[in-house]
């Protein structure tokens, strides 16, 4: 074997052996526990939201209310999620002309073990407009606008995840954790199961 030839094979069972290594620690660093994460794209979460609309009630006994078309944008910096609705209101007990306008809201998210579905939380009206209503009407349903949010809106479910992925998620030894609202979609934490 000539000098040059085994130079050459040194050189290259070095850099094997060496890329063998680093592949080995890696494999060993990815199954120390610690968190980990899993990616709901926004236009998943988009499409999901998008899916429960439109959506009618008869809020308080008093006021037919429809909420469609939503327009969905992410808040990262607040951990939270905005959506402009179009929104109609009727009266039918005491007027039959429907108002309409649209709304604006906010809300958390949370993970809900019973059914591992994503569902809102801490729904807040950030703004509810009824351009033809009259003065006092338009006054009227933006002080009971967060009723009126609350009775159409409990427990939307936006995400559930899929038993089979729960399943691989619990064979690699974690449960789902803490929901982050991230530049293009959600992060759900992976949290390791307690030993």
């Amino acid at each position: 074997m000539t000098d040059i030839l085994r130079r050459h094979l040194l050189r290259s069972g070095a850099l094997v052996a060496g890329a063998l290594s680093a592949w080995t620690l890696s494999g060993c660093a990815a199954l120390q526990p610690g968190p980990r994460t899993v990616d709901i794209s926004e236009r998943r979460l988009v499409e999901t939201i998008t899916r429960q609309f439109p959506r009618s009630n008869r809020v308080l006994d008093l006021f037919d209310v429809t909420l469609a078309t939503p327009k969905v944008r992410l808040i990262p910096a607040e951990n939270r999620i905005g959506t402009l609705l179009d929104f109609t209101v009727g009266m039918p007990l005491v007027e039959t002309r429907t108002q309409r306008g649209t709304l604006s809201l906010s809300y958390g998210l949370r993970l809900e073990p019973g059914d591992n579905t994503v569902r809102l939380t801490d729904v807040r009206l950030e703004s509810l407009e009824l351009p033809d209503a009259s003065p006092s009407n338009a006054a009227r349903f933006r002080r009971m606008g967060g009723a009126l949010v609350e009775g159409l809106l409990p427990d939307l479910v936006v995400h559930r995840l899929k038993p089979e992925d729960l399943r691989t998620v619990q064979g690699w030894g974690y449960h789902p954790g803490a929901l982050r609202v991230v530049p293009g979609g959600l992060e759900l934490q992976l949290d390791p199961l307690p030993r």
